[in-house]
């Protein structure tokens, strides 16, 4: 045992190496809390409240991780929500976390959800072709469904194909909501040239189902005859799109349909109370932009517009050929290249809206060269 004197030294010892322990720790931290002042970066912010937010993330979004095992329903589930949150806010992201989901399916794993969810997703991205060669694949299955038919409809309609539409309409039928063949059948009327005995036969089948249709089949039709309205040139065609509207509040089409009938109405006012928020589609964004051009006060919009189309062109993606067709003629006031444009989007899009930003396309370069 060591004696009591040794005992103290020892003690005395300690205490010191701690004492200079502690303050070469202070020392030390003081340099560095110095040095992290001059760091040339963001202050960390730190919240009063355990009730501040300072970043949402939403729950519907699902990352896949390598960490565990994620299995194809799981996939396609991401997937689903994935292209749902496009619709609603036509954020392209939504469309890569689809694309990815569903890359990381394997062959044998393939199903017909898998085929419809990809078949979707191509059609966003406006693959026509591709998507209806998944709806094919599906049919193969024998696993057509009432959402599967009315996607093949709608892009052999969209597409200009008349006859595929037709047959894929005949398949409708045999659903017990006749609304949806109805809609069908009278919208390839209207296309044919006889758009006010459309008009009248799907507003008399409408009346004739009343309260007791399905809500979606309902807002199938009301889409429908908005469009058949407007392209007989009828006054109520503007109403028929605000119910539209009211009925899918989410539904980004409807929306710019009825923002670019307001606008050439010269509702500007109502077009930009319209297309509050939803800059981040094109469609709306450009209608604004031009009823900004009339009330004053677009130079900001536009600017961004313009590097948006711009990186599209660099990437070599313009999805909403429409949209810049219709930009380059308001707002660029360049009508040789909104005609080329417009004619490109023809090729694949044939829609109401697409033969009008044809026809002004081609009436306004006309007037270039008569000059």
């Amino acid at each position: 045992m060591s004696s009591p004197k040794r005992e103290v030294a020892r003690r005395c010892v300690y205490r010191r190496a701690i004492f200079f322990a502690i303050m070469i720790y202070i020392a030390l931290a003081g340099r560095l809390w110095a040095d992290a002042g001059n760091v040339d970066g963001p202050s960390i912010y730190q919240p009063s409240t355990n009730d501040e937010i300072i970043f949402r993330i939403s729950s519907s979004a699902i990352v896949s991780s390598g960490a565990t095992v994620i299995t194809p329903e799981q996939h396609l589930k991401a997937a689903k929500q994935a292209l749902v949150l496009f619709r609603e806010t036509a954020n392209p992201r939504f469309l890569g976390d689809a694309e990815r989901e569903l890359a990381a399916i394997p062959n044998h794993k393939q199903s017909a959800p898998f085929y419809f969810y990809r078949a979707s997703l191509r059609q966003s991205l406006h693959l026509f072709d591709e998507a209806l060669a998944d709806l094919n694949k599906i049919s193969a299955m024998k696993a057509d469904n009432l959402e599967s038919r009315m996607m093949r409809f709608t892009i052999s309609f969209v597409s200009g194909n008349y006859q595929a539409a037709e047959q894929a309409c005949s398949s409708l039928k045999q659903y017990e909501n006749s609304l949806y063949a109805a809609s069908c059948v009278q919208q390839l009327q209207a296309v044919s040239g006889d758009a006010d005995a459309a008009y009248q036969a799907l507003k008399q089948a409408m009346a004739a189902v009343g309260v007791l249709a399905d809500r979606q089949a309902l807002i199938w039709a009301s889409g429908t005859l908005a469009d058949i309205a407007e392209r007989a040139g009828r006054d109520d065609a503007l109403a028929l799109w605000q119910l539209a509207l009211q009925l899918n509040r989410g539904d980004l089409y409807t929306r710019a349909r009825l923002a670019s009938l307001l606008l050439n109405q010269g509702d500007y006012q109502q077009v930009m109370s319209l297309t509050e928020d939803y800059l981040a589609v094109d469609a709306l964004a450009v209608s604004r932009a031009i009823a900004q051009q009339y009330l004053g006060g677009n130079e900001a919009l536009v600017r961004i517009l313009r590097e948006r189309f711009d990186e599209a062109r660099w990437r070599g993606e313009i999805l909403h050929k429409r949209a810049y067709a219709q930009f380059l003629l308001e707002i660029e006031q360049q009508p040789q290249l909104a005609l080329l444009m417009a004619e490109k989007n023809w090729e694949h899009q044939r829609e109401w809206p697409d033969a009008v930003i044809l026809s002004h396309a081609k009436d306004a370069a006309n007037a270039v060269q008569v000059r």
